[in-house]
């Protein structure tokens, strides 16, 4: 216990030096400004791209839900949906893939545009 007592009593010694120094080099006038711009940027990114994943494991929970559901009644027998997915497998993804790009879009990009020319115009 004496040991650690010391070390402490000597972190607080180094410390009220520390403090009591003057600093090497100062901050600028706008560090403050300038870091909360970063961490609010970096904020905003991060609930954005959280609410796109949200919406979109939604969408896709409840289409794989709907897929189960037309798919496994009719597994012994001749399923014509299912069918019709295979055979055009390459349509099928390609219209996936569009339908995600419009909705990250309109979900992700347009609100990032939105909020860069909304920043600059209060800023």
């Amino acid at each position: 216990m004496g040991r650690e007592n010391e070390q402490m009593n000597e972190l607080d010694r180094l410390i009220r030096e520390a403090l009591k120094e003057k600093p090497e080099w100062e901050l600028s006038l706008t560090f403050t400004d300038t870091l909360l711009e970063k961490v609010e940027k970096r904020l905003w990114w991060r609930e954005v791209i959280q609410a796109f994943a949200m919406k979109t494991a939604i969408v896709v929970g409840t289409l794989a839900i709907l897929l189960v559901i037309l798919i496994l009644p009719s597994r012994d027998t001749s399923n014509p949906f299912l069918t019709l997915l295979l055979d055009n497998w390459q349509l099928v993804t390609g219209i996936c893939l569009l339908v995600l790009f419009t909705f990250f879009s309109d979900q992700v990009l347009l609100k990032y545009f939105n909020f860069r020319v909304s920043y600059q115009n209060t800023g």
